[in-house]
């Protein structure tokens, strides 16, 4: 946080301290002001001046010195006098932490936050994008909501009052407290004024003239300058009082709805109370409105300005995705280590999505660009920015998967997370460069950022596409157009402007939708690398290996070319990339094959997503067992189900040597107590029958099992439901005692057990 005021003399007297502050001359060597240190001025406003100060107590803290001195100020009056303020928790407020009275002094304690407030940043940049404008005055408005709601009203919002913190957030700060009438003369209206018209008349702040000064913020925002500022005093408030504050012609360039939102600015500013806005509330969704077209593109469509909406209100509650604990924990060791090492905290920050976009909104915000942070598009730049500690102590803050109450919400984000970390992993690997192998590796992620914000916060939604697209045999485009009124694409690249992140970045993030041409600008490498690594990793989670084998040559055939890559290369990468490859290169031409353990873990959290939806048991059943078939090599594996008798459990799917013939042959009676087959499954037990040609074994086997299976290894695991069998999945190999698995293993199959248990048990009743 850097400070306004001007370095001043040394030595002075704490009987003089009102007097330097009023000047902003105090020097930052050593002053105090009770048990408070004060190390550097950050910025004043009308009324007060801002200052980072040491507290033995709390750290470094920011305090607020009111500019008037208050000789006999009674320290329970002030304290009851800020009570209402430091009531206030919100995350567009800046908190106040305490009320004192030092040496004499008013002081109001707030959170050390860094950042600028807009005075600061205005007189730097001049001027703030139209849609940045309108998106930091909803913040600035999300929190005045929450005030008024408290019953507090902020009395003199002036862009001084709005700090920008290092995420980008607007923060109210510099509360009024108490109405005292104002002095024309002491107004510094030559650098603006900043009350409403009744308030310059004697009358009391109220919500309404709070609005007209979120009018004043945003007019200045937009042009660059306050709406009314000369160095008389008289004339600037004859004009506040007499003129209808509008924008000038051209003022900035606007997208769209210019003539609306000149509309909803002179309602803000209107000179009588009752033709403003009625509540912060109201003016935000005016704003929201205005802005929804700009993110929607053009699209005319209700049911997309209803999605938009929605998860603007709810990202704007909760910013931050949830990150993986895991990744949490790794990061922080690498920052303690005795060296640290950039690169390695970079590529622990990549595994995880949330954490990557974090660091990517954070370092491309207004307040980054003020310190001079630039355009941000990589990991490795923006923890160089942030420092170390910063970035550590930013992975503690955060929110976790494990923190969500919703078991299956969780799950379903970290299936998600997987899909978009093996998309990068894998354009990383295909980057022709190592400089590009990071934004290569966003660009695969962001590519999924509308569907993963979707997921997060809008489930309901999420749940409808994925039916759309499991159950009527939709394209995920197509459902999600049905369902949303815009495509994931669409809405990804919506928010990723809303965030400020690049624009090679963003333009990156749409596919190439026909033919993939050769790539002519940097951007253009991100596309089609993000793109082919998307499908690849998409075409792993089809279920039929005929159709995926199939579709994986075209997607290769279809990037090589415009890429310079051969087929072999693309292969090798998609090998390398794969979670716990196995070291041996698979032949050209065959998709990659993650190993047994991964492999499992991945049916496990697709089936955990899946049952958060409404789902297609079918389907489900045979996610599941392909996946035990592929990943630990089995000869056969059966799912066997209760028919409608209740008493007979039959194969209904089959993978493996004489697959359909075991359809018909696998079945048995839950009630014949000869048969091991439904001793074992009445009694839930999981069974491994290591050699089923050793006589002590073998005499116990059913007929039906000896004369058409008779396999020569084989593991039985029950579906239970309260007690009962619900069916069996049975697995086998063609050598004795060959069925040995690992524990990791042993205890992901019987994880997927469970969930196939789950995803067969009754509804429970109404």
């Amino acid at each position: 946080m850097r400070g306004t005021g001007r370095p001043g003399e040394t030595g002075r007297h704490r009987s003089e301290l009102n007097v330097a502050i009023e000047d902003e001359t105090l020097s930052n060597s050593a002053q105090t002001l009770g048990r408070y240190r004060l190390l550097r001025a950050a910025w004043r406003t009308h009324d007060s001046s801002w200052w980072i100060a040491h507290d033995p107590q709390r750290g470094e803290v920011l305090l607020q010195l009111r500019r008037r001195p208050a000789r006999g100020a009674d320290p329970l009056a002030w304290r009851q006098a800020a009570g209402p303020v430091l009531a206030l928790r919100h995350a567009n407020i800046l908190p106040v932490l305490d009320a004192r009275i030092e040496d004499d002094q008013p002081v109001l304690v707030a959170e050390a936050v860094p950042g600028v407030n807009l005075a600061q940043w205005l007189a730097e940049h001049e001027t703030m994008a139209p849609r940045q404008a309108v998106l930091t005055i909803i913040g600035v408005l999300d929190g005045l909501a929450h005030a008024h709601a408290a019953g507090v009203v902020h009395g003199r919002i002036e862009p001084a009052a709005v700090l920008l913190d290092a995420t980008g957030r607007p923060r109210l700060t510099d509360f009024a407290l108490g109405h005292a009438p104002v002095d024309p003369a002491g107004l510094p209206t030559a650098s603006g004024l900043y009350l409403a018209p009744e308030v310059l008349q004697g009358a009391a702040p109220d919500v309404r003239s709070d609005l007209h000064g979120v009018g004043l913020v945003l007019h200045e925002l937009l042009t660059g300058r306050p709406a009314v500022h000369d160095g008389s005093p008289q004339r600037a408030i004859a004009r506040m009082l007499q003129d209808d504050l509008v924008l000038p012609p051209g003022f900035a360039y606007v997208e769209h709805g210019e003539a609306q939102l000149r509309a909803l600015l002179g309602r803000c500013l209107a000179r009588d109370p009752a033709q403003r806005f009625a509540s912060a509330a109201e003016l935000r969704d005016a704003l929201q409105e205005w802005l929804t077209p700009a993110l929607l593109e053009g699209s005319a469509d209700s049911r997309a300005t209803l999605t938009l909406n929605s998860l603007m209100r709810r990202t704007a509650q909760h910013p931050d995705l949830p990150v993986q604990t895991e990744v949490v924990r790794r990061v922080r060791r690498l920052v303690a280590a005795e060296k640290v090492n950039l690169d390695e905290i970079a590529r622990a920050v990549l595994e995880d999505v949330a954490f990557t976009l974090k660091l990517l909104r954070m370092t491309n915000a207004a307040y980054f660009s003020s310190v001079g942070g630039g355009t941000i598009t990589t990991v490795s730049r923006a923890v160089a920015l942030l420092g170390f500690m910063a970035v550590r102590d930013l992975a503690g803050a955060l929110p976790t998967l494990d923190d969500l109450p919703d078991r299956a919400q969780a799950e379903a984000l970290r299936a998600e997370y997987l899909r978009c970390r093996s998309a990068g992993r894998l354009a990383a690997r295909l980057c022709p460069t190592q400089a590009e192998e990071e934004p290569s590796c966003i660009v695969a992620m962001l590519q999924n950022l509308g569907r993963t914000l979707v997921q997060c916060y809008l489930p309901e939604q999420a749940t409808q596409v994925r039916q759309l697209t499991h159950s009527k045999g939709r394209s995920e485009a197509d459902a999600a157009l049905a369902v949303l009124g815009m495509s994931f694409e669409d809405l990804g690249c919506s928010v990723a402007r809303t965030w400020g992140l690049p624009e090679v970045l963003i333009s990156a993030m749409r596919r190439p939708g026909g033919a993939v041409r050769p790539p002519e600008r940097r951007g253009d490498w991100f596309r089609l690398l993000g793109s082919l690594g998307n499908e690849l990793v998409e075409l792993r989670l089809r279920p039929d290996r005929r159709e995926r084998i199939a579709q994986h040559h075209a997607a290769v055939e279809r990037y090589a070319k415009a890429l310079g890559l051969t087929s072999r290369q693309v292969w090798e990468a998609a090998d390398a990339s794969a979670p716990s490859a196995p070291a041996a290169a698979t032949p050209a031409g065959e998709p990659a094959t993650p190993s047994p353990a991964d492999a499992l873990a991945g049916a496990v959290s697709q089936l955990r997503a899946a049952l958060a939806l409404p789902y297609d048991t079918h389907a489900l059943l045979l996610v599941a067992g392909d996946a035990m078939y592929r990943a630990l090599g089995c000869r056969r594996v059966v799912i066997a189900l209760r028919e409608a008798d209740g008493e007979t459990l039959a194969a209904r799917h089959a993978w493996g040597t004489d697959a359909e013939a075991l359809k018909s042959q696998f079945r048995f009676s839950l009630r014949d107590e000869r048969d091991a087959f439904s001793a074992l499954c009445r009694k839930g037990a999981d069974t491994l029958i290591r050699d089923a040609a050793a006589p002590a074994f073998e005499s116990r086997l059913p007929a039906w099992y000896r004369r058409h299976v008779n396999g020569a290894t084989f593991l039985l695991l029950p579906l239970m439901h309260e007690g009962q069998p619900l069916g069996l999945i049975y697995l086998d190999k063609a050598e004795p005692d060959s069925l040995q698995l690992p524990a990791q293993e042993l205890g992901l199959l019987r994880a997927l057990r469970d969930e196939v248990q789950r995803a067969l048990a009754p509804a429970p009743p109404a």
